[in-house]
Parts: structure tokens; C-alpha cells; sequence
């Protein structure tokens, strides 16, 4: 079927059907646009229809609805038009109302080249309505429903550029997220497995914590010593540890600190567990001349070498600006946040590194390096190494591993016994049976482990008889006092003098292992400077004095 030539011209000229109701034209339906929705919320649409050489935008009436959700009235369709009325706009044109029209085919492209109707210019010489061949130059109707599509696709090509960059920014953040996570992850899978290594199952807050520190023994509850959470003091007691620390004959955990500081800090903290916390003690202090000393054991205990959280990310990153204003608010929020959880993560990853070396140099340690002084009757405990850290000072000399060997004490040696050796001594213990030294081999008890039985012990190794029981209770309780009385050194010189010489070498100690700065010289009262000079010119001969009394 073709279309009606001059239909729209005419359509134009007149006021609607009822000028000649006889002219029913068929059309084509160039475009199909829904405006909006009248009061009783019916869609109200537009059509632009052609008869091939003109094209005008016309109404459709609401009744023929039912026929655009059909699809009966649809791009490239033809319909007949049986009813119009025509409308003057505000600008004058005038725009035909299809009030009633039948469907015929959709041949699926548009027919002829049409122009707008408004665009044409009129003879004015030819003012019958089926006299129109006078036209400006043809409008290329057709040329701008391509540049229309065109134009769509463009639109289409960049919204899929901005969902594809979109999609790769977000991918970008849920990576970076998913990095910071198993950096997390396996920080937190590290801490287990050392905890699984080196650490005791039941772990209580309530557990009596005996320490040997510098030799005088201070106890306190676990929940008390790892009080300050993130520290090297909650590292050392919190039991991830336990197996790696450094012990003394009795099983009591040693530090090479000065005992009476480390007490000022258990005091401070048995004071910190009883008070609120919006009015915690004041820190703890001493008299001016401990306080150095004191600062030192502070900083080794709860300081970190990363102790400050980074105040700013040290990856800068570009801020992204090419969405609209809320997606890039919502983007660089994010990064934000990952940048912050990278610094976290990052700080606590080198937390427990220091955390790691911390333990490593400074607390751990064989049972045999610990050196225990009797200092004029006062009892003061250190590592072999501390006493050496000065090469040419006579305790360098004294305490050098095989001149200690040399000096004797095989008992001092029970500790390395091997699970022969231990069942050995059983069968020397008079009256002791044969049978309950092979007890001692299956069991694979060494020295150490000897020194350690108690009574349930005993029992557990397979010991039946009370009466052995008892013997090998009291053998073994005298060995231990044996080894205990001849491993301890007699040192006779004031405990005053020689506790400032250790503290000054514990310093140096922890300076060597990169736990702390260079120590200052050690801080005297003058009315005992001059014993105290003597005595450092007596262990430090010759020039090495003056590391200790300075130039």
C-alpha cells in the first residue's frame, strides 16, 4: 500500500476531518515519543508521521493507546487516519490531534525523503489545498534521523566507557582491599603459628608469674604484667612466648634488668589494675639518680620502634575526579579507608616483627648463661654475655665461657646431662633399684628435666614405691642446692659500686643489640664516687676505664 502524496499539506491547511469527510490518508509513523501522563494517569504520546514527502509532529488521542501497547502504532508503521482534529500551538504552527486510525502494515523502513512541513515554503500564488509543488530546498528528513542514531550510539558507547571505567575502579579498590585482608590474614596466621611453636595451651589471666629479675624474685598475675595491650611488656607475659623464654634453675622466668626498677614498674602497674580509668597513677618514677636507668627500662618495655601509629599514609594516591561529584566522593572515601587499613596493617606487621627480635635477643637464653653473684651478700643475677660485653675487663676474663668450664663444678653440669647420664646417677643412689633407672631412659628425662621432678612427676615416669619416691625426692633436693650454692660467684665489693658497673653493662648490652640508644655514663652519689672509681679501675685496668668514668 503507498502513501497518500500531499496528505500532510493538506492535513495542514485544514481544521480536521469535518472539512471533508471523505479524506482518510494513509501515513507512516516516523517516531514515537510518550510526554507525560494526563490527571487520571493515562500516557499521553506524540507521533511524527510522513506521506513521503512531508513530515509533522500530530498528537494521538488517548483512546488509541491501547494500540501503541500493542504495537499496532509503532516506528515505520502505516495507519490510516479515519478521524483528526487540528490544533494551533503557541507559536502558531499547527499540529493535527489523531482522534481514530486502523493499522495497516510496517514495511520496517521509512518511506520517500520527507522534510518538516514548517520548512517548506508555500507559493502564495497557490492557495488551494491540493496545489503544493512550490518548496524551499528539500530538508533531509532522513539524514537527521540517521544523525539521530548516530548520535544514540554515541551516547550508548560512552555510558559503556563509563561503566567499564567505573567497573575497573571499583575492581582496583575490591583488590587493594583483598591485599590489605591477607596481609592481615596471614600476620594473624604468623602470630599463631609461634604461639603454636613457642606458647602453653590455657592461658589464664589469673596465672602466677614468678620472674628472676637481676636476681630477686617478683611475681604477679599475668592479667597485671600484659596490662598495657600492644607492648613488649604484654608480649613478653601474654604466653604466645612462654617455651622461648630464657629461665633460671628453678623454672622462673630471668631478665638482665635491674630488679629494684623493674619492681618501681610491677608497683606502678599492681597500682594501674585497681584504679579507674579515667584517673590512671602517675607514671612511675625514682630518685634523679635511678631515673636514667628507669627511662631505659621504660622505653625497652613499653616502647616500639614503630610505638607511634603513621599519622599519614606514605603512598599518596591520585584523587579520582572523572564521575559524577557523589560517585567520586564515595571512591576516594574508600581509598581513604584502605589507605588508613594499609597503615594499620603495616604497623602491625612491624610490631610484631619488633615484637619477634625483642623476644629473640633479649629474652631468651640457656639456663647455664645465667650468672648469679653474690655480692657481698647481696644476690644479683645477669647473662654471661653482659659481663663480656666489655672485652679487655677483668669480667670479660673471669666469666669467658672456657675459663668458667676450666674453674670447675661438675654438678653445674647435671643440667646437660643426657637420659644416660640421668640413669646413670639413678643406679649410683644407694639403694636405689635397678629397675627404675631404665624408668629415667624410656622417659627420656634429661638433666634439666631431672632437676624439675616433683613428687607427681615421679609418678608419672612409672615410680610406684613411696619409699623410692622419697629417695630420688631428697637426692634430687640436694643436688639442686649443690648446684645452686656453687654456681653462685662471690663478688666482694660494695653491691652499691658493682650494681651501677651491671647496670651500665645491661645498658651496653641492649645498645648492642639495637634494643636501645648509647648509655650515658652511670650517675653516682659523689660521697661514694670515689669507692665507686676504684672499684670500675679494678675491673676495667688501663685505658677501658674510661668507658665506664668517661675522660
Amino acid at each position: 500500500m503507498s502513501l497518500t502524496q500531499n496528505a500532510i499539506r493538506l492535513m495542514h491547511s485544514m481544521s480536521g476531518t469535518s472539512n471533508e469527510p471523505s479524506f482518510c490518508p494513509t501515513l507512516q509513523v516516523l517516531h514515537l515519543k510518550k510526554i507525560g501522563r494526563i490527571h487520571d494517569g493515562r500516557d499521553r504520546w506524540t507521533v511524527v508521521l510522513s506521506d513521503g514527502n512531508n513530515f509533522i509532529e500530530a498528537m494521538l488521542s488517548t483512546r488509541l493507546n491501547h494500540k501503541v501497547s500493542s504495537v499496532e502504532i509503532a516506528r515505520f508503521a502505516l495507519i490510516k487516519v479515519n478521524k483528526f482534529a487540528v490544533d494551533t500551538g503557541p507559536s502558531g504552527n499547527k499540529f493535527p490531534i489523531i482522534l481514530q486510525c486502523d493499522s495497516v502494515l510496517n514495511p520496517g523502513s521509512r518511506l520517500g525523503n520527507p522534510e518538516d512541513i514548517f520548512k517548506a515554503q508555500i507559493n502564495p500564488s497557490k492557495t488551494k489545498r491540493d496545489d503544493f509543488d512550490t518548496l524551499i530546498p528539500p530538508y533531509d528528513a532522513g539524514a537527521k534521523m540517521d544523525e539521530l542514531e548516530r548520535t544514540t550510539k554515541r551516547l550508548k558507547s560512552t555510558v559503556d566507557d563509563h561503566h567499564t571505567s567505573l567497573s575497573a575502579e571499583i575492581q582496583k579498590l575490591e583488590d587493594e582491599e583483598k591485599r590489605i585482608r591477607d596481609k592481615l590474614h596471614n600476620l594473624e596466621e604468623k602470630k599463631q603459628h609461634y604461639a603454636n611453636e613457642y606458647g602453653i595451651p590455657n592461658v589464664k589471666d589469673d596465672d602466677v608469674i614468678e620472674i628472676n629479675a637481676g636476681g630477686k624474685i617478683i611475681a604477679a598475675r599475668r592479667c597485671t604484667l600484659c596490662q598495657l595491650k600492644g607492648t613488649r611488656l604484654e608480649a613478653l607475659f601474654c604466653g604466645r612466648w612462654e617455651q622461648k623464654l630464657q629461665r633460671d634453675n628453678n623454672g622462673r622466668i630471668f631478665l638482665d634488668i635491674n630488679s629494684d626498677l623493674f619492681q618501681v614498674i610491677v608497683d606502678w602497674l599492681n597500682l594501674l589494675s585497681i584504679s579507674p580509668e579515667d584517673d590512671p597513677p602517675q607514671p612511675p618514677s625514682v630518685d634523679e639518680e635511678h631515673k636514667y636507668t628507669l627511662n631505659h627500662l621504660k622505653a625497652l618495655f613499653t616502647g616500639r620502634r614503630h610505638s607511634s601509629f603513621p599519622g599519614s599514609p606514605a603512598k599518596i594516591l591520585p584523587v579520582v575526579d572523572r564521575f559524577g561529584d557523589d560517585v567520586n566522593k564515595a571512591i576516594n572515601e574508600r581509598w581513604t579507608s584502605l589507605q588508613e587499613l594499609e597503615a594499620g596493617a603495616t604497623f602491625l606487621d612491624n610490631n610484631f616483627e619488633d615484637e619477634e627480635q625483642f623476644i629473640t635477643s633479649f629474652a631468651t637464653g640457656c639456663t647455664s648463661d645465667i650468672i648469679t653473684l653474690n655480692v657481698s651478700g647481696t644476690i644479683m643475677a645477669t647473662k654471661r654475655a653482659t659481663l663480656q660485653v666489655v672485652d679487655e675487663s677483668m669480667l670479660a676474663q673471669q666469666f669467658d665461657d672456657t675459663k668458667w668450664t676450666e674453674q670447675g663444678c661438675d654438678n653445674v653440669r647435671v643440667k646437660e646431662w643426657t637420659p644416660d647420664e640421668v640413669s646413670n646417677w639413678t643406679k649410683s643412689v644407694k639403694g636405689m633399684q635397678e629397675d627404675v633407672s631404665n624408668l629415667f631412659i624410656e622417659n627420656s628425662i634429661n638433666g634439666t628435666e631431672l632437676l624439675a621432678l616433683d613428687r607427681d612427676g615421679l609418678k608419672d615416669i612409672g615410680v610406684k614405691r613411696v619409699g623410692t619416691i622419697c629417695l630420688l625426692l631428697e637426692e634430687i633436693g640436694a643436688m639442686k642446692e649443690k648446684v645452686n650454692k656453687e654456681a653462685v660467684k662471690l663478688i666482694e665489693h660494695s653491691p652499691y659500686c658493682f650494681g651501677k658497673i651491671l647496670d651500665f653493662l645491661r645498658l651496653k648490652h641492649l645498645n648492642s643489640l639495637e634494643l636501645t640508644g648509647v648509655p650515658a655514663l652511670p650517675s653516682v652519689c659523689e660521697h661514694k664516687r670515689g669507692m665507686f672509681e676504684t672499684v670500675v679501675r679494678y675491673y676495667f685496668p688501663g685505658d677501658c676505664s674510661t668507658l665506664v668514668l668517661g675522660s
